[in-house]
């Protein structure tokens, strides 16, 4: 099956073996998350990806290995999602996000778009300027922003003012909430406009937040190997995204990070079929669904619809 994939983070899903030729160690535990922490120490991950992310080439080359993974794995349009300041260190924010395209783009049978986040730990003026970024790329890569961290230390709602900014500028944006926080995250979040939930399962605690999902029509970005990393549920048969789905919430399956979750679209998609029942059918209406939530125009969904249903 060609597949669609909305919730990927690059620094979460780079090349292992790369990096153990750049570090000269094995560098599987700094990476990959061992299933038996908090979201805070999943995040632990990306300490590393963040230092080797600094050299034009390192980054062309990650992000070409990312592009080739998923070219393998039959994903023919993916949104990759990363924060372009925590990169450039040694190189311009610019040198960052070309890099990142020129990688990408050496795999041109999967199409991509780039997603750029502000971290919940950063203060207004360091996520404006995220904002400012995907401004000035919008259309010419970037396709939206995200807002990423430990949402239980950084609540949502205070950052209100910084996607009004976002929503005025024209600026679409996908909101991490309600993965480890409470339904009110994405009530929040949907309260702010926006029109993707990253995770946002907690959404299943509360019919009025089911509700407003509906209503608004916001899709859920459901990841969910990386949700029992993150301790979000304790196992895939507890999972919430049957019950979401029961209840007419609009899904789609993302892996979230493919290198610290040691996870695949693949993957995620025997987990659903395994242990909660769903079928080939449903994992195709979840990409259907990926491509009608994805950040592009209707004329480009509707060529992956075709390629999706071998039109």
């Amino acid at each position: 099956m060609k597949k669609i994939e909305l919730h990927l983070h690059l620094d979460g899903s780079l090349d292992i073996d790369y990096a153990k030729e750049l570090t000269g160690r094995n560098v599987y535990d700094q990476m990959v998350s061992s299933r038996d922490g908090s979201l805070a120490q999943y995040l632990e991950k990306f300490y590393l990806p963040d230092e080797l992310m600094t050299d034009y080439n390192v980054i062309v080359e990650f992000s070409y290995r990312l592009a080739k993974q998923l070219e393998k794995e039959d994903v023919i349009y993916a949104e990759i999602r990363f924060c372009p300041t925590s990169h450039n260190k040694k190189i311009s924010v610019d040198r960052v996000i070309t890099g990142i395209r020129e990688g990408l783009a050496k795999v041109p049978t999967v199409k991509t778009n780039l997603i750029f986040c502000m971290r919940r730990n950063y203060t207004f003026d360091e996520n404006l300027e995220i904002i400012k970024l995907a401004k000035k790329y919008l259309g010419n890569g970037c396709c939206a922003i995200d807002l990423v961290g430990d949402e239980a230390s950084y609540q949502t709602k205070y950052f209100e003012e910084l996607f009004e900014i976002a929503r005025d500028w024209g600026i679409p944006f996908t909101i991490h909430a309600g993965e480890v926080g409470s339904y009110e995250s994405v009530l929040e979040a949907i309260k702010f406009g926006a029109k993707r939930i990253g995770h946002g399962i907690r959404s299943i605690d509360d019919m009025n937040t089911i509700n407003e999902l509906k209503k608004h029509k916001v899709f859920l970005e459901v990841c969910p190997d990386s949700n029992l990393d993150t301790k979000a549920v304790y196992s895939i048969g507890d999972h919430p995204i049957r019950g979401l789905v029961d209840l007419g919430v609009n899904v789609t399956i993302s892996t979230d990070n493919r290198t610290v979750s040691n996870t695949s679209l693949d993957n995620e998609y025997n987990l659903l079929k395994k242990y909660l029942g769903f079928t080939d059918e449903d994992i195709l209406n979840f990409n259907l669904n990926a491509i009608e939530a994805a950040f592009i125009s209707e004329t480009e969904k509707q060529e992956l619809r075709d390629r999706l249903l071998d039109k």
